[in-house]
């Protein structure tokens, strides 16, 4: 991209649009939100619940929310539409006018570097670093959680999104004092749930080549490179940040609750309230009655789901996992 082009990007912002920036950059600094991740199926909803319904978090009782907002930052320039509804509802559905008028120079912004040819998905590009920082998706993100926050009464932030292990990076950049609770899971019992849900939205209509289940549905050796990747994945995060996260394995969490939810909230530096309140303190949860239950593990049978070849190619794999996945 040429000088003049980038030089005219800066002419779009006003400096009140300056001041709001570096007031989005002082609140993020002073935050500490919670942010769950880790591969589908390894118990984030479970997670999430748990410390959502700490009083100190904003209370996510009557919605799952996963936003994919740091997977995708620019469905919050676009119009209110399917794609960015969860976006919505973690912001509130009334705000996003307001929202989206507080960061017009944002949205001008990448309007025109859209049209000289920028992609908008950073994750798997070359130029990751490039696009992050020229369409300002860094403070893009604070505004977002900046408003939601607000939405949600001043409260502590709490997101889940699993597929945000991916950009776990551009989270912590973004806000610096950020928790990472990055859960596992055995992983045959993540694919055999994988396929348990696959058949389960066949069965309720959904054609199997349909897109919207498609990552219910890949190969057992895919899914082991997939656990590979997120597994090296922890390890860097872990090298660099060793203060910033902690792996929950969901076999750990379901087997001893109050022990491992005890061990969550001491990390994330609340009182354990959580982890010892009786049924009738907690929050129902609208959206899923099952997470109304105390976390118990979900046993899977794996010969239901998964071949002889399967089970084989599985206990192979586990051992080269360097972190916990039990």
């Amino acid at each position: 991209m040429n000088t003049s082009v980038i030089l005219k990007l800066y002419s779009v912002e006003s400096m009140d649009f300056q001041i709001y920036k570096k007031m989005l950059g002082d609140w993020a600094s002073s935050q500490q939100p919670v942010f769950i991740m880790g591969p589908e199926r390894s118990g984030t909803s479970l997670l999430f619940q748990q410390v959502s319904n700490h009083p100190e978090f904003c209370d996510f009782s009557h919605a799952t929310v996963e936003t994919f907002c740091f997977i995708k930052p620019w469905l919050l320039l676009e119009a209110a539409g399917p794609d960015n509804y969860e976006m919505r509802v973690y912001l509130g559905q009334k705000n996003f006018n307001s929202f989206q008028e507080k960061i017009h120079p944002l949205i001008e912004r990448n309007r025109k570097l859209s049209a000289e040819g920028m992609l908008l998905q950073y994750l798997n590009s070359a130029e990751r670093e490039t696009i992050w920082y020229e369409r300002r998706y860094k403070h893009l993100l604070r505004a977002f959680f900046y408003n939601s926050w607000q939405n949600l009464g001043k409260k502590r932030l709490v997101e889940k999104t699993p597929a945000h292990i991916r950009c776990a990076e551009e989270i912590l950049s973004a806000f610096p004092n950020a928790k990472l609770l990055i859960c596992t899971r055995d992983p045959a019992e993540i694919i055999a749930s994988h396929k348990k849900r696959f058949k389960k939205e066949v069965e309720l209509g959904k054609k199997p080549g349909d897109q919207s289940i498609a990552w219910l549905n890949h190969s057992t050796t895919d899914y082991l490179k997939y656990f590979s990747a997120i597994d090296n994945k922890i390890s860097a995060l872990a090298a660099r940040h060793s203060n910033k996260l902690i792996v929950v394995p969901y076999g750990q969490l379901t087997s001893e609750p109050e022990q491992n939810l005890k061990k969550v909230f001491d990390f994330i530096g609340v009182d354990n309230i959580g982890a010892t309140a009786s049924a009738d303190e907690k929050t129902e949860q609208a959206w899923d009655p099952l997470l109304n239950q105390a976390p118990q593990k979900n046993l899977v049978d794996f010969s239901e789901q998964l071949s002889r070849q399967d089970i084989e190619l599985i206990d192979a794999h586990r051992p080269t996992l360097k972190n916990s996945w039990i």
